[in-house]
């Protein structure tokens, strides 16, 4: 697992480098990393060196996100698309409480993760369920540790890794034979 970590975090932050000239903070931040296995996000710099660690929410539902609804947050390599205001959202949980406001704290930080739509790093109005698997798929801070990384690190086009957990490994995969194995190669004629 830390072989893999390493090699998530050496490409992550070789995609970096191209971004860095854009939006860098002045904390030189230039990764996040979302770990499903301890239940936290990490903030590195261009030299690897942990700046931040907050303990998170991530989808109820085991295994990488196949489609919408699945509850499941997905894993590989994406990016920060925006940073936007939600202080004003609100959401139905669809526990019969209604619409919560406040409901995504301060922030939603929206991900580019191709194939899915909404998924973000936001803030709670449940504290207690930080440290569990409680979202329908995003990643869910405190809400003064999303102020602090919306301040402090994240920027437009940062990385974020989201890696899996070994209970999630152990999920089988739902997809089609053909995209677990990947295209075939096919031989030029000579």
């Amino acid at each position: 697992m830390k072989t893999i970590l390493r090699i998530f975090l050496a490409c992550a932050l070789f995609c970096a480098a191209g971004v860095r000239a854009q939006q860098t903070p002045p904390s030189g931040a230039a990764l996040i990393a979302v770990s499903k296995e301890s239940m936290t996000l990490a903030v590195y710099d261009f030299n690897s060196w942990l700046l931040a660690v907050y303990p998170v929410a991530c989808g109820r539902a085991l295994g990488n996100k196949e489609k919408p609804g699945d509850m499941k947050t997905p894993e590989g390599l994406f990016s920060v698309q925006q940073i936007q205001d939600a202080r004003a959202w609100t959401h139905d949980f669809g526990d019969g409480k209604g619409e919560i406001r406040g409901a995504y704290g301060s922030h939603f930080i929206r991900l580019k993760t191709p194939g899915h739509r909404g998924i973000g790093i936001h803030g709670t109005h449940d504290p207690a369920s930080i440290g569990t698997r409680a979202t329908e798929g995003c990643i869910r801070l405190n809400n003064g540790d999303l102020l602090e990384l919306v301040k402090k690190y994240v920027y437009v086009g940062m990385p974020v890794v989201i890696l899996t957990s070994e209970a999630d490994s152990a999920v089988p995969c739902r997809l089609p034979a053909a995209a677990k194995t990947g295209p075939r190669p096919t031989v030029q004629p000579k």
